[in-house]
């Protein structure tokens, strides 16, 4: 939510002010939502429901939407399509449900009857319902063929920045099981990662990239390593179990164990060894509230 304007009301409609008081939009809407992700939910005097920017530009026009999501998550809204009435055809009337992004952009169909509430930490277990059925709808897609060459740096945002930028709450660094590479995600999006352990001063740039099929991208990077035109792609393969750093000299099979109550161990840190998880980097990547980056 941006902190940085207030809606206020004025012979019964909504405008905004900045913090000093100056008047931002005049008083003009019967509903209107605080800023998130740049855009504001409001309902004009037609009682069409659309999403403006803070100059009061239509990024969303009215009357697409018979409902809205008061506020994007993570860039991601679900909306209500407008349906005319088959007989009375300047009746407007509810139809299927689909998401949208902050561009306006259809991401995921009209078709659904029902899509339950977006929350950040599910963005990528959806539930959906199509004549009862229930659909899970996964917002996150990764590619894995970027290369770090001719690298551009537009503009640098410390973790806080980035988090307050996309509005999200929350930066979890995953490993890709089938190449090894890491990227982060901050809701349903992906960034990338340059890092070998557990940055001392991490920051995340916003980078042009000469090669390969991916031209822009959010990168998380150690701060010493800012303005490095070309970066070696990291892999971080599974290390190999050792017996030495399990406590009572117990084996990996033996389930009764706290070090490995399921019998195996990288299953049950999601591909972690027990080494990584105990040094806290397993924790950090995997989106622990108490790492570094997460901490408000």
């Amino acid at each position: 939510m941006d902190k940085s304007y207030i809606i206020f009301q004025e012979n019964g409609l909504f405008g905004v002010k900045n913090r000093i008081g100056k008047v931002v939009i005049q008083p003009q809407y019967l509903e209107m939502q605080p800023f998130n992700c740049g855009l504001s939910l409001v309902k004009n005097q037609q009682y069409e429901y659309g999403y403006i920017d803070i100059t009061n530009r239509q990024a969303i026009p009215f009357g697409l939407y018979f409902w809205c999501d008061p506020q994007f998550t993570c860039g991601f809204a679900r909306v209500i399509e407008c349906v005319h009435h088959e007989k009375e055809k300047s009746l407007l009337m509810a139809g299927k449900w689909g998401i949208i992004d902050t561009l306006g952009n259809v991401i995921v169909p009209f078709k659904y009857d029902k899509i339950w509430a977006l929350k950040e930490e599910y963005l990528f277990s959806v539930k959906a319902f199509n004549n009862e059925k229930e659909e899970i709808l996964n917002l996150h897609k990764l590619a894995t063929n970027v290369i770090f060459d001719g690298l551009t740096y537009i503009k640098i945002y410390s973790a806080e920045e980035f988090k307050d930028l996309t509005n999200c709450n929350r930066i979890e660094v995953k490993k890709c099981q089938d190449t090894g590479i890491l990227y982060f995600t901050y809701g349903a999006n992906i960034g990338y990662v340059y890092l070998n352990s557990i940055p001392k001063e991490p920051v995340i740039s916003i980078v042009v990239n000469s090669s390969g099929k991916i031209k822009i991208f959010p990168l998380l990077m150690e701060k010493s390593d800012i303005l490095k035109s070309t970066l070696t792609t990291i892999k971080h393969a599974p290390k190999e179990d050792n017996s030495d750093t399990v406590s009572n000299n117990a084996s990996f099979t033996d389930t009764d164990n706290w070090s490995d109550p399921y019998g195996d161990e990288k299953d049950f840190y999601d591909g972690w060894n027990r080494e990584e998880v105990e040094n806290g980097l397993a924790d950090a990547y995997e989106g622990d509230a108490d790492a570094r980056w997460n901490n408000d």
